[in-house]
Formats: structure tokens, sequence, C-alpha cells
């Protein structure tokens, strides 16, 4: 089971270094978009994407930091008393199955205020952060939909284990 859990963990880490890479990448767009563009719509980019860069630069650097953190104490928690290191493990998992629905809900928010301020707005500003709002949705989607994936694979070992212990 330590073995399960920590692909588990890996597989997060893995996750958070995309995340993480993903705000990189969306702030030098950002500011590519600041610096070369030569017109007022790609310069009202900026402040949209710059808040969008560092809300998954940081999430995936929270990421990374906590799960190489729980990654050290797994084997010593498995070993003082497995049954209740699965028993811990199944209700995380159980616990953080709410965030699937709810990211399914943001991003289709964020889809839907950015298809209205896009054809109904006429101002760069708005526009800008429609183009943001996409984004983010977008990504929340696509991050989850691995994510949920690679959840229910460990929460299904995890069962499965609990009725061999």
């Amino acid at each position: 089971m330590v073995k399960n859990t920590l692909i588990w963990y890996n597989g997060e880490i893995f996750e958070a270094k995309f995340i993480l890479g993903f705000g990189v990448f969306t702030l030098i767009c950002s500011l590519l978009f600041y610096f070369l563009g030569n017109t007022p719509k790609s310069k009202s980019l900026l402040v949209p994407m710059l808040i969008i860069s560092l809300f998954f630069i940081a999430t995936g650097a929270n990421m990374i930091y906590s799960n190489r953190t729980k990654i050290q104490e797994i084997e010593t928690k498995y070993n003082e008393n497995p049954k209740e290191f699965v028993d811990n493990e199944i209700k995380r998992v159980e616990d953080f199955q709410y965030l699937y629905p709810l990211s399914i809900g943001i991003s289709l928010v964020c889809f839907i205020v950015a298809i209205g301020l896009l054809y109904f707005s006429k101002n760069i500003h708005l526009q800008a952060i429609a183009i943001a709002l996409l984004f983010f949705g977008s990504a929340i989607a696509v991050i989850d939909y691995f994510s949920k994936e690679r959840a229910t694979i460990y929460y299904e070992k995890l069962i499965s284990f609990k009725f061999e212990i």
C-alpha cells in the first residue's frame, strides 16, 4: 500500500509541476503581451493574466511543498498502524471529492461570464478579464480531469487493500 500511496503523492507533485509551469508560462505571456503588444487590447491583458499566473504559481508551489512533506511521513505512519493509515487515506480522499464537481461549476461560471463579457461589453478591460476567465476555466477543467482519474484509481486501491488487512 505504501507503493500506491507514493505513486499518488508523486502524481500530485507531477500535477503541481504542470500547474506551476502553467503559471510561469502565463506570467511570461502576460508580460510579452504588455511589453511587445502594440494594441490597447494586448496591453489590457497584463493585470488579469498576472492574477491568474500568480494563482497558479502559488498553487503549484504549495502543492509541491506539501506533498513532498507528506511523502517523508508515509512509510513511518504505515508501519506504525497499517489499518489506521489506510482508514485515514480513505477519509482524506473522500473528503476532497466535493472539489471535483465544484471545479467544474467554477469552470462553467468562468465560461458563461467570459462569453457574456465578450459578447455584451466593448470595454477592453472587461474583455481582457473574459480572456483570463476562459484561460482559468479551461486550466481548472483540464487539471481536475486528470486529478479525478488518479484519485479514483487510488481510492479503489485503498478500498481493496482495506479488505485484505
